[in-house]
């Protein structure tokens, strides 16, 4: 998962990449794969990456850290939604969803995947051969709709970038384009 992070003095500027990451360091969209994370600061190219399992204590810390943040979220996604929804409850659920089938993306309240959203562009331009990436930046941007192609039923919609980040040669090449961490270990260096 990478999750685009904008400084507050320059609204929807990306200023750093967060990524969900494998063992062997490599992004997974897949959370239950993810071991540990990438933070990338897109201003200097250079990232800190922590891969869980050398301190019981800070992997806790950590986790404890992450739940309560989550729970901030589900908290701010429902008050802002006004339908009346109880918050305790709409935490509750997340959380059980994600312990009993360990399935981070079930109805994740206001989450979803995350990009740096002129990258993504730029992606689905280079492989639509496209010299203009701003069409799809708007739709990127302007949290644009789609049919979900894997429901089965034709109702669901999915965002426009995610739909996008489906394809394996936007995917790659979003993933070519985020700055590297030169200082990341070899896999065999684990």
């Amino acid at each position: 998962m990478t999750d685009q992070t904008s400084s507050s003095g320059d609204k929807g500027k990306a200023v750093a990449d967060r990524q969900w990451i494998r063992p062997d360091n490599t992004v997974t969209d897949e959370p239950m794969e993810a071991t540990g994370f990438r933070y990338v600061d897109l201003a200097s190219g250079r990232a800190f990456v922590y891969q869980t399992g050398k301190s019981p204590a800070a992997d806790r810390a950590l986790a404890i850290f992450g739940g309560l943040t989550k729970a901030g979220n589900v908290r701010s996604t429902v008050a802002q939604k006004g339908e009346g929804q109880d918050v305790i409850e709409a935490i509750a659920a997340w959380f059980d969803e994600l312990t009993d089938n360990e399935n981070w993306a079930a109805d994740r309240v206001g989450g979803g995947l995350r990009f740096n959203a002129e990258i993504l562009a730029r992606a689905i331009a280079h492989v639509k051969g496209s010299g203009d990436h701003t069409p799809f930046l708007e739709k990127i941007n302007t949290k644009a709709k789609v049919k979900d192609p894997g429901d089965k039923n034709g109702k669901k919609e999915i965002s426009y970038a995610a739909f996008a980040y489906r394809n394996a040669d936007v995917k790659n090449r979003y993933h070519a384009t985020l700055p590297a961490d030169i200082a990341a270990p070899a896999a065999a260096d684990l």
